[in-house]
């Protein structure tokens, strides 16, 4: 209930979020260039996206902090808070590269997230510069500017929740995938060299690049976004996606270049009565 009236009179109605998400990608693009960067930071090494990993620091951190400060723990309050606010900022800068990858409702709502944020990080620097005496102030006034960065903090993980629980975004979209152990034939006999080329086999719709003899399949749908990954290009020994440049390994689907963090499906291939048959092997 709450979140669809959240959704319908405000999130939906506040078009600005995909414009600033337009502002932010230009700078975290001429920012992080490198594409090893980039894969760093959207979790590629780790199989899993690195943004959400890293929340659970400056949320614990400064839900810690604002405990103790109402406690009047004022000095461990203070370095809590200065923990939890660089895990905020680790955090964003895993979230902005995120965000560069994302299209459609959930860009828009990512630009709000980000925000929200943004704000907060602001509350909690200010925060820092009184509990550490840059600027004057009182243990109280410092507590204050943190729990309104608390108040920022908790809008933005919900928003964040919903662009995971609702949009499924950096979700794996082979999560609910089976794979049986039967051979399946493909639609077609013939596979052009070098070439993807997208093929049925059953329900599942795969990607076929013949390099000399040997024959390679992935399923198509991108696991970062869902793109199809026969609009895709071969580079080396990997296919990349066109939508965000993704790049998985032809021999076994695991990816080696981000923004995807998890491996596609793969599948044997072999010629039986002159078909074309395949099963997946992870």
């Amino acid at each position: 209930m709450i979140r669809r009236f959240v959704n319908r009179n405000l999130l939906d109605k506040w078009g600005w979020g995909a414009g600033i998400a337009d502002l932010y990608s230009t700078v975290e693009r001429a920012v992080f260039r490198p594409k090893w960067l980039r894969s760093f930071l959207h979790g590629t090494w780790l199989g899993h996206p690195l943004h959400p990993l890293l929340t659970d620091v400056p949320i614990g951190g400064l839900t810690i902090a604002l405990i103790l400060d109402l406690l009047g723990i004022y000095d461990g309050a203070n370095w809590a808070t200065l923990l939890g606010t660089a895990g905020l900022i680790l955090a964003a800068l895993a979230g902005f590269v995120d965000l560069s990858e994302t299209d459609g409702k959930p860009r828009q709502y990512g630009g709000v997230h980000a925000t929200l944020m943004l704000v907060a990080l602001v509350f909690y620097i200010f925060s820092l510069v009184v509990r550490f005496g840059y600027a004057p102030g009182t243990p109280f006034q410092s507590t204050l500017l943190a729990a309104a960065g608390y108040l920022f903090i908790v809008l933005g993980a919900y928003i964040g929740g919903d662009l995971v629980f609702t949009f499924g975004n950096m979700v794996d979209r082979h999560a609910w995938r089976t794979g049986g152990a039967k051979w399946a034939a493909l639609d077609l006999t013939e596979v052009p060299d070098r070439q993807p080329t997208k093929a049925k086999a059953g329900a599942q719709t795969l990607v076929l690049v013949r390099l000399g003899d040997k024959i390679q399949a992935l399923h198509d749908t991108c696991a970062h976004a869902g793109c199809s990954l026969s609009e895709g290009k071969i580079v080396g020994d990997t296919i990349e996606c066109g939508c965000h440049g993704s790049r998985f390994k032809l021999a076994d689907g695991s990816v080696v270049v981000g923004p995807a963090t998890f491996d596609q499906p793969s599948y044997e291939v072999r010629r039986a009565d002159g078909k074309l048959e395949v099963r997946r092997v992870r």
